[in-house]
């Protein structure tokens, strides 16, 4: 007969619970990143907090996102290996919170907005992005973001620097263009 599995004490469900209220979001958001839609981001962060139940005794907890965000990383890179093909992101499966716009218009405009960003995002190089997403859609800060990255903490800030320099001017560039050339982005 199987030996059952070690009942989970109430310490180490309440920080389970809490780090997946608190990176459920962020983690899909960075895993969908790698992937080609958000039913396998769930999937690949599914797996991280399955791993994370499975090691929830060893993980420090000052150390919790960098170890969430490099499992994430790491399985998602797996999963991308396995299906060996160019990942398109899905940008309308990306949108994961309602607006709270009332108006109909609004919602479309930052849909649209929205949109527009993270393709440009996606132009950015591999390292620049990925510490802009890692800061701006999934909340971490310098310190997690150079642990997640393997890289020092003034890296991280020169990369978001530069990142997002470039964005600006990718968006300024976009907002000088004629209305009818915009409309055929």
């Amino acid at each position: 007969m199987p030996s059952e599995p070690a009942p989970m004490h109430d310490a180490e469900h309440t920080f389970l619970l809490a780090a997946l209220e608190r990176y459920e979001r962020p983690l899909i958001r960075y895993a969908h990143s790698f992937t080609s839609d958000i039913e396998e981001a769930r999937d690949v962060v599914q797996d991280v907090f399955i791993k994370l139940s499975q090691n929830a005794s060893s993980v420090d907890p000052s150390r919790l996102a960098a170890w969430l965000f490099t499992v994430c990383k790491n399985r998602a890179l797996d999963h991308q290996r396995k299906h060996s093909r160019l990942i398109v992101m899905e940008t309308e499966s990306f949108d994961l919170e309602v607006s709270p716009s009332p108006r109909p218009g609004d919602e479309l405009e930052s849909r649209e907005t929205a949109a527009t960003l993270r393709g440009l995002i996606e132009k950015l190089p591999t390292r620049q992005r990925e510490a802009v997403t890692l800061k701006f859609m999934s909340g971490l800060d310098y310190k997690e973001i150079s642990q997640v990255m393997k890289t020092s903490i003034g890296n991280v800030g020169y990369l978001i620097h530069h990142g997002v320099q470039a964005l600006r001017t990718q968006w300024q560039t976009l907002e000088a263009e004629p209305q009818s050339t915009a409309c055929a982005h």
